[in-house]
């Protein structure tokens, strides 16, 4: 059984996909905080360090793309997983790179299912015990 108290941050600048990704989320007992603003949520995730488990964002966003935003929360707290979506392609040898760099843990590529969004929430978070 995954832990499902500790806190997952989502990051996306498109507020219904953020919606549908908390409420799925939360429909499957986790706890999440949900933001449209990259450097807003990267303020919060500043403040509450200590509280997540799990960033989850998006790779294009204006005023600070998702690398950018994970590699600032890795530098806070490298135990932190994370998991970045994208709609675009992405090259392999780039997402290769942040993976050997332990920036990356996890990939979705949009569309992405509910179902998909919540068994690599999980996997994540086991991985993390």
């Amino acid at each position: 059984m995954v832990a499902k108290k500790r806190l997952i941050g989502i990051v996306d600048d498109e507020l219904d996909i953020v919606q549908l990704h908390r409420d799925a989320l939360i429909a499957s007992g986790f706890s999440v905080s949900a933001f449209t603003n990259p450097l807003i949520a990267f303020e919060h995730f500043k403040i509450n360090k200590k509280s997540y488990v799990l960033i989850i964002s998006d790779l294009r966003m204006p005023g600070l793309d998702g690398i950018g935003l994970i590699k600032k929360v890795k530098n806070m707290n490298p135990a932190i997983r994370t998991i970045l979506v994208t709609a675009f392609e992405v090259d392999d040898n780039i997402f290769e790179q942040y993976t050997r760099e332990n920036i990356i843990d996890g990939f979705l590529q949009k569309p992405i299912t509910l179902r998909d969004l919540v068994t690599e929430v999980e996997n994540q978070l086991r991985i993390h015990r």
